[in-house]
């Protein structure tokens, strides 16, 4: 699974990095929203967006809100030091950029990834069963 994580803190998208990758995701760093968004046009296997939300020029939501505009469905979290208000496009998750960011970090994409494979399974079997096999 490859995991795309944005942020102008270096530290931060490091540490986070590192951790993710001791769980087995192979991460992509990119320090701008323009970055972002070139990774992702130029690699369709990227499977998961994390991003700062305070970031120069063009923030975590506005990237999100780009994405989403363009058709990019898959899951996107979004850390920020602050609670979110006012927010037009809601991320799939909001993770708090504290100290323990990185661990909770893991937790969240294990859970959204792991869902979304049972899910495209549940959705893939699904087209097997005959038209009555639900009643």
């Amino acid at each position: 699974m490859r995991v795309l994580l944005v942020d102008d803190d270096l530290f931060a998208a490091e540490l986070a990095s590192v951790f993710l990758e001791m769980s087995g995701y192979e991460v992509i760093i990119a320090e701008s929203a323009m970055t972002a968004l070139a990774n992702i046009d130029s690699d369709n296997d990227i499977d998961l967006v994390i991003s700062d939300f305070h970031m120069p020029d063009i923030t975590g939501l506005d990237l999100l809100e780009m994405l989403r505009a363009n058709g990019w469905s898959k899951p996107f979290i979004l850390l920020s030091a602050s609670e979110l208000t006012d927010i037009t496009v809601i991320p799939d998750c909001w993770v708090q950029k504290d100290e323990n960011m990185a661990e909770r970090l893991v937790a969240v994409v294990n859970d959204i990834l792991v869902n979304e494979i049972l899910v495209n399974e549940i959705l893939a079997n699904q087209t097997l069963l005959p038209a009555n096999a639900a009643e």
